[in-house]
């Protein structure tokens, strides 16, 4: 006798799976974006000595540190999502040139500033993991 497949049992395991395997790498993307930031966040802390946010600014106002690694610092002060960057982040949009391209390695990104100032104006997804975010020395 031939078992005949049940079509809504097909697509229930189905969506399941796919729902797991989304759930899943959002996390993976959550825990990857933690840890960039976090990495970040040391690396100027360990410079500097101040909180995060004041330390990714001293960091970002270095001409001691390359371009690629100040829009790195940058991009975290917008993960971060702090309200307390927004008038050095302001400040340094209104310094920075327009450019056709982001090119990292050469110059502040302009584009970069801009997502930053957006999401500590109105927050992202991801800005409630740094709340511990001074427990990281």
């Amino acid at each position: 006798m031939k078992k005949r497949i049940n079509p809504k049992r097909i697509i229930f395991v189905s969506v399941i799976s796919i729902s797991i395997l989304v759930l899943t790498l959002l996390v993976c993307s959550f825990f990857v974006i933690y840890k960039d930031v976090k990495a970040v966040c040391l690396r100027a802390q360990n410079e500097y000595k101040e909180d995060c946010v004041d330390s990714l600014i001293k960091y970002i106002q270095s001409d001691n540190n390359t371009f690629r690694a100040r829009n790195s610092a940058i991009w975290a002060l917008g993960q971060l999502a702090d309200k307390k960057a927004l008038l050095f982040l302001y400040e340094l949009d209104k310094s920075i040139p327009e450019q056709n391209r982001c090119n990292y390695d050469k110059y502040l990104c302009k584009y970069e500033i801009q997502k930053a100032i957006k999401w500590c104006e109105k927050g992202n997804i991801t800005s409630w993991m740094y709340r511990n975010k001074e427990s990281w020395r």
